[in-house]
């Protein structure tokens, strides 16, 4: 073959396509995952249903549990928290079992998709629907109470890690579910379990000083602190009882240990997930 020919047969041939990096895949598969809330119902279900939460606080009563603030205020304040719990646990566990059960996962991986662009798109999907109801607990907080946060940035801080440990989380315990229904199932033990020790329907302060304490190691406590906190502009980590009113560095001194706690459970929801299950045959 001469040179000529050799230069029109390169200029023929298609060229070799470029690999998709991990953060193009991330933001294809993010759009993905809103388009199968949508069209799975019941995706569509838990990312609706923690509105209840909003709506069951608001509609709550009892005695007054920080000075100034009302009980519905107070309980309304820490939904955020819940929100991202729910959506994270109960949704992306379920998803991913029945993703699993299909064989869709490992399609993915086949054809060269990256983990990391798969648990970071699912992510960012929970962070972005918690940041939407978010601000509709917010829109409650400022309609009925006229309560703005103190500190903004704080809330979104505590909003943000319960997001990201709670996707990664949910999706780490898909090991233990067999399918999308077993998940289902699954997934009520932990959502109870972080639901009772956040300080949600019970204040910590009320257990014995060494339950109170295990409490605050767990995910949930340090994040709805970390929100309420951020709304109220007073010192909670310690409790209820004597929060003291604190603003910018020094309501952060005081957050770095819930701060800490949550940024230990993402590592911990990070680590989980090595063990992750791709083909929905148990090994032998």
């Amino acid at each position: 073959m001469t040179a000529t020919e050799t230069a029109a047969a390169a200029a023929t041939r298609p060229a070799a396509r470029r690999p998709v990096g991990v953060a193009r895949q991330t933001l294809r598969l993010t759009r993905t995952e809103f388009t199968l809330i949508y069209r799975y119902r019941t995706a569509l279900f838990f990312v609706l249903f923690p509105l209840v939460f909003v709506a069951l606080a608001a509609a709550g009563q009892g005695p007054s549990l920080l000075e100034g603030v009302s009980a519905a205020e107070f309980s309304v304040a820490g939904t955020p928290a819940a929100i991202a719990m729910m959506i994270g646990i109960m949704h992306v566990s379920n998803a991913y079992a029945a993703r699993r059960e299909q064989l869709i996962l490992k399609r993915y991986r086949a054809s060269g998709v990256s983990p990391y662009a798969m648990f970071g798109a699912t992510t960012l999907s929970v962070v972005a629907v918690t940041a939407a109801l978010t601000l509709v607990a917010g829109a409650v907080m400022a309609g009925m109470y006229g309560t703005l946060p103190a500190d903004p940035v704080l809330v979104a801080a505590g909003v943000l890690l319960t997001a990201v440990t709670m996707s990664l989380l949910g999706a780490a315990m898909t090991r233990l579910a067999a399918n999308a229904e077993s998940a289902q199932m699954l997934s009520m033990v932990p959502f109870l379990g972080l639901y009772a020790s956040g300080g949600l329907m019970i204040p910590l302060d009320v257990f014995p000083e060494g339950v109170a304490t295990v409490g605050r190691l767990l995910p949930m406590a340090p994040a709805v602190d970390l929100v309420r906190a951020g709304y109220f502009g007073r010192d909670l980590f310690g409790g209820v009882d004597g929060a003291e009113a604190a603003t910018g560095l020094d309501l952060w001194a005081a957050a770095l240990p819930a701060l800490g706690v949550c940024a230990v459970w993402v590592g911990i929801a990070v680590f989980s997930l090595r063990y992750f299950r791709w083909d929905p045959r148990q090994p032998k």
